[in-house]
Order: C-alpha cells, then structure tokens, then sequence
C-alpha cells in the first residue's frame, strides 16, 4: 500500500506540474485537483487514526517516498511537459549537478528507487527476520 501511495504521490504532482509547464492549464487543474483531494483526505484519515492503515515504522517510510520520488519525478515530469525523456535543466543547481554526473546520475536514481520500493513495501523487515 505504502508503495502504491508514493507512486501516486510521485507521479501525479510530476504530471500536473509538466501539463502546465507544456501549456495544458485545464488538465493541469484537474489532475492538480485529484492530488490535492487525495492528500487531504489522507491526512484527515491521518490525523482521525484511520484504523484500516497498518502501522510501519514513519520514518522508513518517509525515506522510502523520498527515495522514490528522486528516481521517478524527473522522468515523469519530462514526459508529461513533452520534454525528452532524460533531459536536465540549466538553472537550478540540482539539475546542473545531475548533468555533471551523467549516466552515474540515471544509476543512482536506478539504486534509489529500488531501495525506496523495498523500503516502502516492507523488504528490509523480512531479511531482519530471517524470510529472505
């Protein structure tokens, strides 16, 4: 569940903010809509303690969403913004940095999002237990 959350998280906010960067401001708007519903119905389930969610550990989670968000939000954003698909920026030091790297740049996102989806799906609590 924790992964399908951040998959959505991740992907959705890239789209919105790509449709209007690509000059789409309506579709931009609904699926920005879509997002903000979801998020606040989820932290009113949050704070209410939602007894349906099942308790992990915060923490992982959180690194895990961050993990995955740095592999997948460029290259949602770049595809939903029309731009090809590897593409970097030139102003932000982030993106002049991740050009710097290059191909070790793709490989570290690659790295990181496998490890956010372990995190998020619970992997690295089977290994401590011995269900690897």
């Amino acid at each position: 569940m924790n992964l399908i959350l951040a998959l959505f998280l991740i992907i959705v906010e890239a789209v919105f903010e790509g449709l209007k960067i690509s000059g789409h401001h309506i579709a931009s708007e609904l699926v920005e809509m879509v997002y903000l519903v979801c998020i606040t119905f989820g932290l009113f389930a949050w704070i209410n303690s939602v007894k349906s969610f099942e308790y992990k550990p915060i923490l992982k989670i959180l690194i895990g969403y961050v993990l995955l968000r740095f592999a997948l939000f460029d290259l949602a954003w770049n595809i939903s913004a029309g731009q090809e698909w590897f593409y970097y920026g030139i102003t932000k030091a982030y993106d002049i940095f991740m050009s710097k790297l290059g191909g070790w740049g793709w490989f570290l996102k690659i790295i990181a999002g496998i490890w956010g989806v372990a995190w998020l799906l619970g992997w690295q609590d089977g290994i401590k237990k011995g269900y690897s």
